[in-house]
């Protein structure tokens, strides 16, 4: 099953995305180049196809491009860091829900330049190209007669995205406060928004993401200090390594494939704490998600059985 599907065009395709990003970054000497969770977009619409985000592939392009830019234009503001996180955060969440957007990678893409202070537009413009070839790939693989309508009821109610973003925030202020980088995890608040949203996340769905997650992050940052300094082998070392992970656990995660490059990105994400913080923010974030959930569905209930 796990050489199949490494030798898939799909997964080629993919990687090969994967590799030519860590390339270019070496090639041209522009760390910024690293965006984390183009590995997990690229996984998600090549080989695990991930139903919700193939719906409308120009989301795939033009929602991490725009909020790419965004969050470096932010960097302009003489405020500090944690209020243009915030800021950035409340943004895009808000134009999400203005333009229906569905995608949790849009999110990381508006964070991570202002946590990393970018002030240049690299990041961005870079985005913008590898989330092109992305969404080009999603329009020649979805499959229009398996997508059901995605009607105004079907769309997130707008309680749950203001009680999901209340929560980020507030896990955001307390890494500041406590001074703990490695609890953002940007990838990790994509799919966290998305399982928020989600009516069937139960506890059971938790163990096994939370094991390929905080996996993924521990022999990451192994495979980092192993080869210091080789950014294209241990992002390619790492991807496989994620994949592997997400079949034996038979969960796809893309947004693992994001964890898994971060320890490129920032000194703190490649320390042994990381996977400490990724086990932490998934853990908790997703038992909250899946607390709530479960609230939400037994109030649904009681009020259907009091109608009848």
């Amino acid at each position: 099953m796990i050489w199949n599907t490494l030798k898939s065009r799909g997964f080629l395709s993919g990687y090969g995305l994967v590799v030519l990003m860590l390339i270019c970054s070496v090639c041209l000497q522009q760390k910024e180049i690293l965006f984390p969770e183009i590995a997990g977009m690229a996984m998600g619409v090549m080989v695990f196809t991930v139903p919700h985000w193939m719906k409308k592939p120009l989301h795939l392009w033009l929602s991490p491009t725009i909020a790419a830019f965004l969050g470096t234009s932010l960097n302009g503001l003489s405020i500090t860091p944690l209020f243009k996180l915030w800021l950035g955060f409340v943004i895009i969440v808000v134009l999400m829900h203005i333009f229906r957007v569905n995608f949790g990678p849009t999110i990381p893409a508006a964070l991570l330049p202002i946590f990393l202070g970018l002030q240049d537009y690299v990041f961005a413009i870079t985005t913008g190209l590898f989330t092109f070839v992305i969404m080009l790939a999603a329009f020649k693989l979805r499959k229009p007669e398996k997508l059901t309508p995605s009607g105004p009821q079907n769309f997130r109610k707008i309680t749950d995205t203001v009680i999901i973003s209340i929560i980020l925030c507030l896990w955001i202020g307390l890494a500041f406060a406590t001074n703990l980088e490695v609890i953002v995890v940007p990838p990790v608040f994509a799919l966290i928004f998305e399982v928020f949203h989600t009516e069937k996340f139960s506890w059971k769905l938790i163990p096994p993401r939370l094991a390929v997650l905080t996996l993924t992050a521990l022999l990451a940052v192994g495979v980092y200090h192993l080869l210091p300094g080789s950014i294209v082998w241990v992002g390619v070392i790492n991807v496989l390594i994620t994949l592997i992970f997400c079949m034996l656990f038979k969960t796809p995660v893309p947004v693992a494939f994001g964890v898994s490059l971060m320890p490129l990105i920032v000194p703190a994400w490649g320390s042994w704490g990381f996977p400490v913080g990724v086990f932490v923010t998934s853990g908790a974030l997703m038992c909250i998600s899946a607390a709530y959930r479960q609230l939400r569905n037994k109030q649904a209930i009681q009020q259907l059985t009091e109608r009848s």
